[in-house]
């Protein structure tokens, strides 16, 4: 009689860094994370797109920073006590996300990842979220970080340069 062979499969563990971008909670991978720095002085360049705040020396490389929140339609960034720069280490290119607040490390199985629903994606861009993850009585976006870059998702400049002057007037 012939054994049968007992496989089993290992649930791949996501690991990601959490952080807040107004009400949302997001998350980048882990993997893709250089470092976390408190919020400090950038020096703004001109004729960059709007949710670009400027450039950042870190230790002698420069490196953009983004408005996430602004990027993600979610608002324009509060300055506030927990405000944070992530920085990412994308393909050896370093770039920074200003966010709110950096809420930890989170991690879950890859299973749990769910398609994001349509009422989800009713203030962003479908192609920034990756998927959405159950957490207690919330979920989480997974952040698409190479699309979050790409220039051909942006608004037109006048457009978004409008946006951000009308909700600076609240």
């Amino acid at each position: 009689m012939a054994r049968k062979k007992r496989v089993t499969v290992q649930a791949r563990t996501v690991t990601t860094v959490a952080f807040v971008l107004g009400r949302e909670e997001c998350a980048v991978p882990i993997t893709d994370v250089h470092q976390i720095i408190r919020d400090v002085p950038v020096t703004r360049m001109p004729n960059v797109n709007v949710h670009v705040e400027g450039v950042l020396n870190l230790r002698g490389v420069v490196v953009p920073i983004l408005d996430l929140k602004h990027r993600l339609g979610l608002g324009v960034r509060t300055l506030g006590p927990r405000h944070r720069l992530v920085i990412l280490d994308l393909g050896g290119r370093l770039v920074g996300f200003s966010v709110d607040a950096v809420t930890g490390v989170f991690e879950f199985e890859e299973s749990a990842i769910q398609p994001p629903p349509d009422i989800v994606l009713a203030r962003m861009e479908a192609a920034f979220v990756r998927g959405v993850v159950p957490r207690g009585d919330s979920v989480v976006l997974l952040l698409e970080t190479s699309e979050v870059l790409n220039v051909r998702n942006s608004r037109p400049a006048a457009e978004a340069h409008a946006a951000v002057a009308r909700a600076r007037e609240y």
